[in-house]
Formats: C-alpha cells, structure tokens, sequence
C-alpha cells in the first residue's frame, strides 16, 4: 500500500530514460532518534525489462466482464462507445502507482507525467474517429475503427512503455475489454489506431527533460534559503534534493514553466513571514496541542499524491454527473485536460521551487535564531505531523499547486463549482465530503500547515498558480469542434 511510510523518499540516480529505467538504491534502516521510530527508507527498481505480478484490478474486471457478458456489440454506429471503458483504464493507472512493487511509489511528478500521456492518448483515439474534439498529439482519422478498442490499446501502449510493473493487470483488462468487441474490421481499425494514438503521445514527449532532471543540487547556506532536511542531509542520503530539474521539462501545454511563475516569497525579516512562522510552528508539529482532531485527519488524507487523489475524485463526479450526457468523449476530455493541468501543476511549481529556493518551516523553526526577525524563535526538537518533510524547497506548494488545478480544470469543464461529492483516500481512513470544488481545493493547501510542510504563503500562492494553470489550459487545449 502506499505512504505506509509517511513523507516521501526519493532516490539520488539520475530518474530515467524514456523507457524510464530508474531509481534503484537501497538505503540503510535509520534510526529518527527524536521519536525512537525506527523507519526504513525505500527505493525504486523501476525496470522496463521486469514485469511485477500484481492483484488485478478486480472491481474494473468485474464490471468489464459483466458488460461482456450480457452482449458484445459491432459498434456499427462508433459514437456509441463506453465510458467506463476510459474510466477503466484511468483507474488502472493510479493503481499502478498504488502497487508499487516497493515500499515508496515514484514521486507525483513522475506519475503526473505518466497519467497526462494516458489520458491524452485515450482521448486522442476517440477524437480521430469522431472528431468532437482538437486532439493533442495525432491527427489521423479512421471513422470505421471500433473507439472501445482503440482507447483499450491506446492505454495499454502507453502504461506497458510507461508503468511496466502492473503488466499482469494491464494484461487482464486488456483481454476483458477486447473480449468485450466482437471480432471484425472495425475492432481491427480500432486496435490500429490506439496503437497510433499511444505512439504519438510517447513521441511528442521523447526528450522532454524528464530523462536528466535528477542531478546532484548545491542548497544555499543563508537564512531563508533552502537547506537539505531530516534524513537526506545525512547518511544514505548525504544531500538529497528530489528532481531538481523537473521545472526544466517540457510543459504539456504551458508556454513555459514560468508563465505563471508567482511573486517572491515573503522576507524572512517581514511581518508576514513571523505570522506564518507561528502558525505553523503551533500546527504542524507532531506534538501540537492547537491542531484540531479534523485538522489532524484532514492533514493525513489529504497527504495522499494529487494526481491520484484528484483522478478518484474526478472518477467520482464523472459518475455522480451520468445523466448530464457523459459519453466517453466527455470522460476521455476531462481525464487529459485533468491529466495535463496536474503535469504542468508540477512543472510549474518546481521551477519556482528552485529559483526562488526558499526553506522548508522545519529548517526555518531549528534555525530561527539566524533570521534576523524578532517575532520568531527557534525550538530545536520541532518536528512535522507526518516525518519526513519533502526533500524539495518550500516555495510554492506543489501539492497546493495540484489541487488548485485540478479544481480550475473540473469546475470549467461542467460550468460551475458548487458540486457536491465525498471521497476516500490510501493515506486515512473515513471519507470527507465537499460542497465545491474550490472548498476542496482550499481544504487540500490548508492540509500542507497542518502536515508541517509548508507556510501559509506557499499554499495561497500555490493555489493560485493551480488556478492560473487549469484556466489557461482549459481555454486553449482539447476544445470542442
């Protein structure tokens, strides 16, 4: 299961080639003296050429297999297609990542990029039979292809290049959802096009930076400047920043990674700052006694990585929403604008991570002695809720960053926030509901104070850059033909 370590470990290799063969380095078990925890720290075979058996999707299965049951279609009239088939194979995606054959699962940025090529490749397939669309990355019409073949395909292609170590199950939802077409031309065709359709998505993104964006960072020495935290500024580690150069790789649809790069964080000598030193220095301790019981549960639910989070939640709604006309292109374009604006959520926020390279709360707590402000001080044994914190700069919050996106992105799509929804998540247990979107959204930045990874000033201006994210590519990407 994921994050039963909380935090997040990374490995210092390089993060992969296209083939994405990265990330294999064992660490030592340490010993957090503080808490007299005992916590090992794991990384990543993330090798193309072994496929991990794993547990099948079995609730996708079950309903696949259902539906072939009862009738297996020819598809004469292509614009009858399945959603859940999209949803299927989105859903698939994140449990990828879910059951990562080790302890700790590649960071959200990685998996931001692998959901973004899914889901655009999904819909491409379907916008190049019935083009009610702007597709992405291919542009070459078959009318005749059958679309639940196609999409099947084209996910299958990009998670096997992709995501390799769920084979068994990509395997199994492949033969269920194929099985599910009978045998002709057109399943043919469609077979084809979804091979197509993953190839130009797994081309447009050869080179993209994400292949040397894992290199050794030099972190500053001044107050307010990031420096390596508990444990990566020692052994194993010995100075380890995760994927420093992920704000170098190409945007999925952002002009470039600081188009909407926010303003400088607050001075460290100024008001503002000593406001959110405090708050969360009271909230975000592990030993707080001013955090609320739900500020502590929403902190770990929310705690989960956004991409997955933000795909269950939009899996939800898009149920919740079946009688507004929900076909599989809908399904198909709100998944890759989804997909996209989390990509180049995390894009965007790691390049201001590390040009403006600001330091982590539980930095600036031990070593408040040195900033220079009067309204701050330092306590030495502070610690986060949930150790360890994020091996990545303070400003602004990529998980904010997300979450604001993701909120921008879906409201556009069905013209409104206020929809209602509850949701789970693989780091607490219980549900929380929402009456919007934007309350979501809000609630998801709040959780990184209370969590003791981030201030106040980096969750707003993350939120906010989230926004200005999924409004731009909501307004010049996948519109209607």
């Amino acid at each position: 299961m994921r994050w039963k370590i909380p935090g997040l470990f990374l490995s210092s290799d390089i993060v992969g080639k296209s083939d994405h063969n990265f990330w294999q380095k064992k660490s030592d078990l340490f010993e957090r003296k503080k808490n007299k925890m005992k916590r090992i720290s794991r990384y990543w075979s993330y090798a193309k050429s072994k496929a991990h058996k794993l547990t099948v999707l079995t609730s996708t299965l079950v309903f696949l297999v259902a539906a072939s049951s009862c009738q297996k279609s020819t598809f004469k009239n292509p614009s009858v297609a399945s959603p859940e088939t999209v949803l299927a194979w989105n859903e698939i995606a994140t449990q990828a990542f879910i059951h990562f054959p080790e302890q700790q699962a590649p960071p959200p940025m990685i998996e931001s990029r692998v959901y973004a090529m899914v889901n655009i490749a999904m819909h491409d397939a379907l916008n190049n039979i019935i083009k009610k669309y702007k597709t992405y990355a291919l542009s070459s019409m078959d009318k005749a292809a059958n679309p639940d073949a196609a999409v099947t395909q084209a996910a299958y292609d990009v998670l096997i290049a992709e995501a390799p170590w769920y084979k068994s199950s990509y395997d199994s939802l492949l033969t269920v959802s194929l099985s599910a077409v009978i045998q002709s031309d057109s399943k043919a065709k469609g077979i084809a096009l979804g091979h197509a359709s993953a190839l130009a998505i797994k081309n447009n993104r050869i080179n993209d930076g994400s292949a040397t964006a894992q290199f050794q960072y030099t972190p500053g020495n001044l107050p307010g400047q990031y420096q390596f935290t508990a444990p990566f500024d020692a052994a194993p580690f010995n100075g380890f920043y995760a994927i420093p150069g992920w704000g170098k790789v190409k945007p999925f649809g952002l002009t470039s990674a600081a188009q909407f790069r926010p303003g400088a964080p607050y001075s460290i000598l100024s008001n503002e700052y000593a406001t959110d030193f405090n708050e969360i220095k009271n909230l975000g301790s592990i030993n707080s006694t001013l955090r609320t019981a739900d500020q502590t549960h929403l902190a770990l639910f929310w705690m989960e990585s956004s991409p997955i989070g933000w795909n269950r939640i939009a899996r939800i709604i898009i149920t919740n929403q079946h009688g507004n006309n929900m076909d599989a292109w809908k399904v198909a374009r709100l998944l890759a604008l989804l997909q996209i604006v989390e990509a180049d959520a995390y894009i965007g926020s790691c390049e201001a991570k590390t040009f403006y390279n600001f330091w982590r709360p539980v930095t600036a707590i031990h070593n408040a002695a040195t900033d220079g402000n009067p309204d701050t001080s330092p306590d030495q044994n502070w610690e986060v809720l949930a150790f360890p914190t994020p091996p990545i700069a303070d400003y602004p919050s990529a998980h904010a960053t997300a979450g604001g996106a993701a909120a921008s992105v879906i409201s556009a799509f069905f013209g409104k926030d206020k929809i209602s929804f509850t949701t789970t998540s693989t780091t607490n247990s219980g549900t929380r509901s929402f009456s919007s979107l934007s309350q979501a959204a809000m609630e998801n930045a709040l959780s990184r104070i209370y969590i003791g990874y981030h201030f106040r000033n980096a969750v707003m201006q993350g939120k906010t850059l989230g926004y200005n994210i999924g409004d731009y590519i909501f307004a010049h990407y996948l519109q209607p033909e």
